[in-house]
């Protein structure tokens, strides 16, 4: 990609890659960084637990918490929300990360409430657009 084309890529996704570098240093404070590489353009940044993609900052993890069961798709999977931030540009949040963010909330309420994981949260909209952009695929026993 030119240097024009990454600097108007960081203007579109501009509010999401902001906050994302926020959580980044965030992340480095608590010391949950495991490895940060650089893919297309992108910081891919392993994290102790944290999954979320904000522009070009995406942090996925292996390690699974009580809330969400994670391994080696939840980098293919965050990178498949980096598809829709390329898309929807400044739309992203509201459209994208809104809905994620509450989907991740009642995760957390249900397996706080019932003891149980709430095993359907990649079943609907904007995880499993995100699972089909990056390739994941997902049987039912998965979740």
């Amino acid at each position: 990609m030119s240097l024009l084309g990454r600097g108007l890529s960081l203007a579109w996704e501009a509010p999401q890659t902001a906050l994302g570098v926020l959580m980044l240093g965030a992340e480095r404070a608590r010391g949950r960084i495991v490895r940060i590489e650089v893919q297309d353009g992108r910081l891919l940044i392993e994290s102790k637990g944290t999954g979320i993609s904000l522009g070009h900052i995406v942090f996925w993890s292996r390690e699974s918490s009580r809330w969400h069961d994670l391994d080696e798709r939840n980098r293919s999977h965050e990178l498949g929300h980096t598809h829709q931030s390329r898309m929807l540009g400044w739309l992203y949040l509201p459209l994208v990360g809104l809905p994620s963010i509450s989907r991740a909330a009642y995760a957390l309420a249900f397996r706080e409430m019932t003891g149980q994981q709430w095993t359907r949260y990649y079943e609907g909209y904007p995880e499993n657009w995100a699972d089909r952009l990056g390739g994941v695929m997902r049987t039912k026993e998965q979740g």
